[in-house]
């Protein structure tokens, strides 16, 4: 069989999966989107123990600040590591890896008998970390047909908050029980491996996807595991019954044949700039607003807890809520009304940090948290719809690195930023970042909801993709 008609068959075949749907497809997308819990759990919980590990260990400013940020910088390095590896190994084999590789250092995090041991033992925790999210939003758009994917897909940041609110309970519950500092950080930090070996089992029964294995030329499997999924073979009389062999697109040729087209173009670079801003105005503002109202001397633990806990209450509520207004609204709507909400909120929020108001500052927070689960939901969801299967997992390594790279700038600089300048005028700077990811949703990004290789592949002999 000539080439050209390979990959006509790979592109019939991709629209005919891109279309169907399996009774427990939405119990995989949730399976991938939990990972998400377990990670903002194991991430905000520095948030609420930098207290304590100033008791116990007593670091500079820097330290601390590099220590809260190493997981940000491990999971550049596994958002990269792991997209490659996915799209060479298949998208189960990294998730499974991923999830065991997590939990242990989990474990090792509690046990760190230093502040620079547990900052090393941190940035290699983070590398589990973005193999899992570019890793788990690849599976969900290979998994689920279109439109549903990209609404489970944007479930993410419901399931981030989920793991905030998880982190602040069981701070907040060792904090009431006056347990020792040096014991509270460690069960905080090794709890997350509980909730990591139980997503680990719950996922042991999920299949590779059928895209993994027609994008190797695997088609032999790939029926067989679209018959055992979909319950009926649905790639029968779309690709031959033996396999082929089909060389690897390069790191380079996946990049340009990426921004060779318009859409796809638009779409990516506004993916990359969401990412980056959602991350900055995140980890630059609510990861330490804790340590802001303790600063100020408006309340006491306890009491940041449970002002925090109604914040991300409401939060979680807004992340809920987003995925379902995507339908009607687009990821355009989406990020543009969030990333409005955002500057709005922190607009707020300044004028009570600068009157010592704390409840101008809840108010503050709440409407940025609001806005901001709404314009993070997107960006990591259109940076992996759009890309081809054949290195999906690639695009979504690299669209993560730019929340992460945002992340580690950001949690190790700012500490620093608001020692030297105070507060209000660091945040008076955060406020242009999502002014200006507003103005790239309406100028740059096109509606992408409901994005699939067309239909109209199906018909064609030898076709090229729609993607």
């Amino acid at each position: 069989m000539a080439d050209y008609a390979i990959y006509g068959t790979i592109e019939k075949a991709k629209a005919v999966l891109d279309q169907s749907e399996a009774k427990h497809s939405s119990r995989a997308g949730w399976l991938m989107v939990t990972a998400l819990l377990i990670e903002s759990w194991d991430i905000y919980s520095m948030s609420f123990i930098m207290t304590h590990l100033k008791d116990v260990f007593n670091p500079s400013a820097a330290l601390l600040g590099f220590t809260s940020a190493g997981t940000q910088l491990g999971a550049i390095v596994g958002a990269i590591l792991g997209g490659w590896l996915t799209d060479k190994f298949g998208r189960r084999n990294i998730f499974m890896a991923s999830m065991t590789m997590f939990a242990l250092c989990a474990v090792a995090q509690g046990c760190a008998p230093s502040m620079e041991v547990l900052a090393v033992i941190r940035c290699i925790a983070g590398i589990p970390v973005g193999a899992d999210v570019a890793n788990g939003f690849t599976y969900m758009m290979e998994i689920m047909p279109k439109g549903k994917r990209e609404v489970m897909a944007n479930r993410w940041q419901f399931m981030f908050s989920l793991g905030i609110l998880c982190a602040i309970v069981m701070v907040t519950a060792f904090e009431l029980g006056s347990m020792d500092p040096n014991i509270t950080w460690r069960f905080i930090l090794a709890i997350p491996a509980v909730p990591a070996l139980l997503l680990l089992l719950a996922r042991h029964n999920l299949p590779e996807t059928p895209a993994w294995y027609v994008e190797h030329g695997r088609f032999v499997e790939a029926r067989k595991v679209a018959n055992d999924y979909y319950g009926k073979d649905v790639l029968a009389d779309v690709v031959p019954d033996h396999d082929v062999e089909i060389p690897r697109p390069s790191w380079g040729e996946a990049i340009r044949d990426l921004f060779s087209n318009p859409f796809t173009r638009r779409s990516t670079i506004f993916a990359w700039i969401s990412n980056f801003v959602q991350a900055l105005e995140n980890y630059s503002f609510s990861f330490y607003l804790p340590t802001i109202l303790a600063g100020l001397g408006i309340a006491t633990l306890v009491q940041n807890n449970i002002a925090m806990f109604c914040v991300y209450l409401i939060a979680s509520i807004s992340a809920f809520v987003g995925p379902l207004t995507l339908p009607k609204i687009g990821h355009k709507g989406l990020s543009q009304w969030g990333f409005g909400l955002v500057a709005v909120g922190i607009g707020i929020s300044i004028f009570g940090i600068a009157n010592n108001q704390m409840i101008i500052i809840i108010v503050g927070s709440g409407v940025m948290l609001w806005g901001h689960y709404w314009s993070s939901e997107s960006g990591q969801t259109v940076a992996s719809l759009v890309a081809k299967p054949a290195y999906r997992g690639a695009a979504s390594g690299i669209a993560y690195v730019f929340v992460k790279l945002a992340s580690f700038v950001t949690l190790w600089v700012f500490p620093v930023l608001f020692e030297t300048l105070g507060v209000v005028k660091a945040d008076m700077i955060v406020i242009i970042f999502p002014i200006l990811a507003f103005l790239a949703a309406t100028f740059i990004l096109p509606e992408v909801f409901d994005h699939a290789v067309s239909a109209d592949t199906i018909k064609k002999e030898g076709g090229h993709s729609a993607e």
